[in-house]
C-alpha cells in the first residue's frame, strides 16, 4: 500500500483477485496494525522474510505508490521470488515537487489543527485523494488513522529506512527481468504521468495502462476496471 494509508486501502481488490490467486495483504511499518519502528529498517527486508515466514517462494506483487517502490526493490534484490510486477502509481522515488508540498502541508496542517483537518489535506488533494466522490469517507478515515505517524506530526523522530544499493530506482530499470504492468491515473500530477511513462519505457517488454478517471489511487477511483486490468495481465503470463 502506499503512504497515510493501510492494507485496507486494498479492500476493493482483496475479494476479487481471492477467486483466482492467493493473496496476501499487509500492513507497513507504521501503518495500520504494525508497530511504530524504533530503529532503521528495511521495507524491502520486512517483505522479504514475510515471504519467507509464510513459505511462498515466488509471487507476484502488485503495490502502488511506495508500495510498489517496495515491489521494484524486491525484484531486484530476490529476482527468485519475483514473478510479475504491477506497479501502480509509482514514482520509484523520484518524487514530484507538487507531492512533496502537499506533504509538508499536511504536516504543518496537521501540527497546527489536528489529525483530521491533516487527512483533508492529503485526502481532499487534486492528485493523490481519491477522484471517485463515494470513496472520499472511507479513505479519509484510513489517512486519519495512519497520518500521525507517516507524518511524525506527533513530533516522534523519523526512523531512517534502509536501501540495499545507493542508486536511484531509475537507473535500474534494465535489470527488471520479469513480466511487468505500469498503471497510472490520467488525472494524476503531469510530473508524476512523466515518471511512469519513463518506467514503462525503460522497464523491459514493460506493458503500460493509463486510467482515465483516475488520479494517484488508481485501484480505489476505478477498482472495477483496474481489478480487470490486472487479473488480465496475470493469467496472460505464461
Amino acid at each position: 500500500h502506499g503512504g497515510t494509508v493501510d492494507g485496507r486501502a486494498w479492500d476493493d481488490q482483496f475479494a476479487a483477485f481471492s477467486k483466482q490467486h492467493q493473496v496476501i495483504r499487509y500492513d507497513l511499518r507504521g501503518a495500520g496494525r504494525s508497530a511504530t519502528p524504533v530503529q532503521p529498517y528495511s521495507n524491502t527486508e520486512d517483505l522479504y522474510q514475510l515471504l519467507k515466514f509464510l513459505k511462498v517462494s515466488k509471487a507476484s506483487l502488485v503495490g502502488i505508490s511506495r508500495g510498489g517502490g517496495i515491489a521494484f526493490d524486491l525484484a531486484i534484490d530476490h529476482p527468485e521470488m519475483v514473478s510479475a510486477l504491477v506497479l501502480v502509481s509509482s514514482n520509484l522515488s523520484n518524487t514530484p515537487k507538487v507531492y512533496e508540498d502537499m506533504f509538508e502541508r499536511t504536516t504543518a496542517v496537521g501540527k497546527k489543527d489536528g489529525v483530521a483537518a491533516a487527512a483533508r489535506v492529503w485526502g481532499l488533494d487534486p492528485y493523490q485523494g481519491p477522484q471517485r466522490v463515494e470513496a472520499r469517507e472511507k479513505v479519509l478515515k484510513i489517512i486519519e488513522d495512519n497520518v500521525v505517524r507517516f507524518r511524525h506530526i506527533d513530533g516522534s523522530p523519523a526512523v531512517k529506512q534502509l536501501a540495499s544499493t545507493d542508486k536511484p530506482r531509475s537507473e535500474l530499470l534494465t535489470k527488471i527481468h520479469v513480466p511487468t504492468l505500469i498503471a497510472f491515473g490520467e488525472k494524476d500530477a503531469p510530473d508524476a504521468r512523466a515518471n511512469y511513462e519513463r518506467w514503462a519505457k525503460g522497464i523491459p517488454g514493460a506493458k503500460r495502462m493509463s486510467f482515465p478517471r483516475s488520479g494517484h489511487l488508481v485501484s480505489i477511483d476505478m477498482p472495477a476496471e483496474f481489478n480487470k486490468a490486472v487479473l488480465d495481465f496475470l493469467s496472460a503470463i505464461k
